[in-house]
C-alpha cells in the first residue's frame, strides 16, 4: 500500500548527517521541500550535504556537534526547536566499519567504551532533550537508527552488537511509554550500507544497500508509522536463525565465520 506524503513542510533534525544514511536522508526530506537542523562532527562535508540541500530547495542548518556531549546535544536541539518545533529526530550518528572489528583478545576497554559512548549513550543524549517538548504537543517523531547487529552477538564485534542491541530495547520501552503521549518511535535496523564506515570493512557485506535506497526505505517507514523496520530480509532471516537453531551450533558456525574472516 502506498502512503500519501505529509502535505505540510516538517522540521527535522539528523545526527551524523555529513555521510551514509544521514545524508541520503537530510536529501530525501530535502526534496520534499522540509526544513532542516543537521549535526555532524566534520564540517566541511556537513556543509557540503547542506548545500546539496539547499540545491533542492530546502533550508538546512548545520551545527557541529558530537553526541556524547550531552550539553552541547541537547542545547542544539533546543536551539533548534525554539526555532520552528521539530517534527522528526533521526538517532544516526554512530562509529562502526573496520574501527569496531575487534581482535582476538577482544576490544579493549577504551575501545569498547567508545563505541557504547556514541552509539548508546549518544542516542539517549539525541532522544531526550525533545521528548518533553513534543509529550506537550502530543506529536513527533523519533528514529532511531540501529542495526542488524542488534539482533545477535557476533564475534567480530561485540561490543558493536551490544551497543547496537541496547538502542534497540532502549527505544522499544520509549514506544510503548510514549504511544499514549501521541510521539512514534520507529527503530530501524540496516544490514550492509555503502557508507564510508561500510568502505573500511575488508570485503562488502552480503545484500549491500545504497544509502539512497536505505534512506527512502526508512521514509517510507516514518511515513507509515511502523514501529520497527529491518532490511535485508534474507540478512534478517539468517539472523532470526540464531535463535531458534542450538546455541552451540550457532557459536561454532560464527566462531569458524570469525576465524576465516582473520584469515586464520
Amino acid at each position: 500500500m502506498t502512503t500519501a506524503k505529509p502535505s505540510r513542510q516538517r522540521h527535522v533534525a539528523i545526527t551524523g548527517a555529513s555521510s551514509g544514511i544521514g545524508a541520503a536522508l537530510a536529501r530525501a526530506h530535502a526534496a520534499r521541500g522540509d526544513r532542516l537542523s543537521l549535526a555532524g562532527r566534520d564540517p566541511d562535508r556537513l556543509q557540503a550535504v547542506a548545500d546539496e540541500c539547499a540545491a533542492l530547495g530546502a533550508r538546512a542548518d548545520v551545527t557541529r556537534c558530537d553526541v556524547t556531549d550531552a550539553d552541547a546535544t541537547a542545547a542544539w536541539l533546543r536551539a533548534a526547536d525554539d526555532a520552528a518545533p521539530v517534527d522528526i529526530v533521526y538517532a544516526n550518528a554512530g562509529i562502526g566499519g573496520a574501527g569496531v572489528i575487534a581482535p582476538w583478545t577482544a576490544e579493549p576497554g577504551e575501545l569498547a567504551r567508545a563505541i557504547f559512548a556514541t552509539n548508546t549513550v549518544g542516542v539517549v543524549n539525541t532522544l531526550t532533550p525533545l521528548i518533553d517538548r513534543l509529550v506537550a504537543r502530543r506529536a513527533g517523531h523519533l528514529v532511531v537508527i540501529a542495526s542488524l547487529a542488534a539482533l545477535a552477538g557476533l564475534p567480530h564485534s561485540p561490543a558493536y552488537c551490544g551497543s547496537k542491541a541496547a538502542i534497540r530495547i532502549y527505544a522499544e520501552g520509549l514506544r510503548r511509554l510514549l504511544r499514549p503521549a501521541g510521539v512514534r518511535v520507529l527503530t530501524v535496523n540496516p544490514g550492509f550500507v555503502a557508507t564510508p564506515m561500510s568502505a573500511s570493512l575488508p570485503r562488502q557485506g552480503p545484500f549491500t544497500w545504497s544509502a539512497e535506497r536505505a534512506a527512502a526505505t526508512i521514509l517510507r517507514a516514518v511515513d507509515a508509522g511502523r514501529a520497527e523496520l529491518t532490511f535485508p530480509w534474507p540478512l534478517r532471516l539468517a539472523l532470526a536463525a540464531t535463535r531458534l537453531l542450538p546455541t552451540a551450533w550457532v557459536d561454532a558456525a560464527l566462531a569458524r565465520a570469525y576465524a576465516k574472516d582473520q584469515g586464520r
